[in-house]
């Protein structure tokens, strides 16, 4: 299977073509794994992560450009993607940390 890194020198065309075969492509794992016994709860958190990292870059970039009105475009694009990048780390390692001392907790247990 291609990725778009490997294909970047590409024209648009064939990138966007890709793109949506990569996306058919998704779906169909999705769909080959329903009887996947979490695939609810994957399902359900990724989609809790996206929608707060997306409002988490909106709310960035319209908070900048209400403070620094038109001149801001630069700045609250950078910020807006660090946001949104950082309420996925801080997600992921929230989740990560929780597993670590259950597991912890776990070996203790026995």
């Amino acid at each position: 299977m291609f990725y778009l890194e490997h294909v970047s020198s590409k024209r648009f065309l064939p990138t966007t073509l890709l793109t949506f075969k990569s996306f058919i492509n998704g779906f169909r794992k999705i769909s080959d794994s329903r009887n996947q016994s979490e695939l609810k709860y994957i399902l359900k958190t990724s989609l809790i992560i996206l929608i707060t990292a997306e409002s988490a870059c909106i709310l960035t970039a319209e908070t900048i450009g209400i403070i620094f009105y038109n001149y801001s475009i630069v700045l609250s694009i950078l910020l807006a993607l660090l946001v949104g990048a950082l309420t996925i780390v801080i997600i992921e390692a929230y989740k990560t940390i929780k597993v670590k001392s259950q597991s912890c907790c776990d070996c203790n247990d026995d």
